[in-house]
């Protein structure tokens, strides 16, 4: 990555010798990369329903979902394969901690007999995909 960066910038200030242009184009750059929405979920209800905003935007806000809505689906229907007993522990965990609904269900085959855990599937985006960390909790945070 870095060596694609240096010849991107070598490119740039070979075939632009002005230095405010070549300013403008590195900012112009900057700015388009960054131009990638964040969001921030938010229920003011427990989970009942469920917001979304841009992230430092506090004016507009987008329904995303209500209570009856909610899918919830387990670690092995999500990861499509058995999650093991340190990863159902550490999501468990985090959801608990950020209060996240969950149910269980009642599975039987022939590796497992025994209940399994059932969360909301975007609070599994939000937990595998980066979303969570250490200070994540309460209205910040998906639930379902």
């Amino acid at each position: 990555m870095a060596e694609y960066i240096n010849y991107w910038l070598r490119k740039m200030i070979k075939d632009t010798p002005n230095d405010a242009e070549l300013g403008n184009k590195i900012r112009q750059k900057s700015w388009e990369e960054q131009k990638e929405t964040k969001y921030i979920y938010e229920s003011p209800d427990n989970g009942k329903t469920v917001y979304r905003r841009e992230f430092g935007n506090y004016d507009k806000k987008e329904l995303i979902k209500t209570e009856n809505n909610m899918e919830k689906i387990s670690l092995y229907d999500y990861l499509g394969h058995a999650a093991g007993s340190d990863v159902g522990q550490q999501v468990a965990f985090a959801a608990a901690k950020a209060g996240v609904m969950t149910e269980t269900r009642q599975v039987s085959n022939p590796v497992y007999k025994g209940p399994v855990m059932l969360y909301p599937r975007s609070f599994l985006d939000l937990y595998f995909k980066g979303g969570l960390n250490e200070g994540t909790s309460g209205k910040q945070l998906l639930k379902g």
